[in-house]
């Protein structure tokens, strides 16, 4: 398991799991893309072996007495695991 800050070139993969994880009702690729530029966001990717598992995002403006998780989505195949209570506990660590 590997936990890394999430990047705008992680968009494609990212969407990817979204639409699978929320077939009803993804966001649209533009909204990806501005939360991952957004400075008042942190968003993180879980991978393994190269490839993307899972995602989380949190939205922090610097300074801001509370945050919002906006996001976290594993892959159906590593769910049950503790991958998304891991990105929980990083994206809560941020917040503090």
């Amino acid at each position: 398991m590997t936990v890394r800050r999430a990047g705008v070139e992680d968009l494609a993969i990212i969407m990817d799991l979204e639409r699978r994880s929320f077939p009803t009702d993804a966001w649209s690729e533009s909204m990806m893309r501005e939360e991952l530029l957004s400075p008042h966001s942190h968003y993180l990717v879980d991978e393994e072996a190269d490839t993307l598992i899972g995602y989380a995002g949190l939205r922090a403006p610097r300074g801001a007495r509370d945050a919002d998780v906006q996001t976290i989505a594993v892959a159906e195949a590593a769910r049950g695991h503790g991958r998304g209570r891991a990105l929980l506990r990083e994206l809560l660590t941020e917040a503090k």
